[in-house]
């Protein structure tokens, strides 16, 4: 049965090929931490927000006032993407495919998807890496000139996995960005090297100096999330993308 997605726009922007940022709960909510800091160092509006009566009965209050747990912010080069929710494994697809239709309607040149990628030993290291997914020659290029190594093989699972390959098939642009990082809490220092990285990329200047000071409190703030993403993930065996496909060449 298809879902009711929707995607409600509070406000009109004239966008202009914008690209998209997006931070869903996901290993070490590398992604989640490192979109909600961008969006906060920007100042961005909410211009829309996604409903769905599959969503779970949850309400989140920001400010005062209640919002939906999906959300989108921009302005008229950027769009982020965000989720105070684990999505579901039975909404993955009507989720990607609703988002990417509306991506192709704002004319969306470029896709980035934040997230990690699980590390047995992560304490023991000092700068975490970045891999990167590419989809066509133009993205191969940005991980090139970005020195960013690619995934060359492997399974990924879980939200990314549908997303990017919904992209792919319809003809735009997508990235997906993994930061080595803890597989089963939050891990803020990682989402400060994947924001570095998209500065480089994307021409930004997102200061990570008050992520990194503020880690421990956002470790406590989000640890529910994160335990309730952890249990989403085991659904998806997402702990099992590092393992490489039985393939051979």
């Amino acid at each position: 049965m298809q879902s009711d997605i929707k995607i409600i726009e509070r406000e009109r922007i004239e966008f202009e090929n914008p690209t998209v940022i997006i931070g869903f709960p996901d290993i070490g909510l590398v992604g989640t931490i490192a979109t909600y800091h961008m969006i906060y160092q920007m100042n961005l509006r909410e211009v829309a927000y996604i409903e769905s009566d599959d969503f779970p009965p949850v309400t989140v209050i920001h400010n005062g006032r209640p919002v939906s747990p999906m959300r989108i912010y921009g302005n008229k080069k950027l769009i982020f993407v965000v989720s105070e929710i684990p999505i579901k494994p039975s909404l993955l697809y009507s989720i990607s495919r609703k988002l990417v239709k509306w991506f192709k309607s704002k004319n969306v040149d470029l896709v980035i998807s934040l997230g990690g990628i699980p590390h047995p030993r992560r304490l023991e290291i000092e700068k975490p890496k970045v891999y990167g997914i590419s989809i066509n020659e133009y993205t191969d290029k940005i991980l090139k000139e970005n020195n960013v190594e690619g995934f060359e093989e492997g399974i990924i699972v879980g939200p990314y996995a549908v997303l990017i390959y919904e992209c792919m098939k319809n003809g735009i642009n997508s990235i997906y960005l993994m930061a080595e990082s803890h597989a089963t809490y939050p891990d803020p220092e990682s989402a400060a090297i994947i924001i570095k990285l998209l500065n480089k990329i994307l021409n930004l200047n997102i200061d990570v100096k008050e992520l990194i000071e503020k880690g421990e409190e956002i470790k406590i703030k989000s640890r529910d999330l994160m335990k309730r993403t952890e249990t989403a993930l085991k659904e998806m065996q997402k702990i099992q993308e590092h393992e490489m496909p039985m393939m051979y060449r």
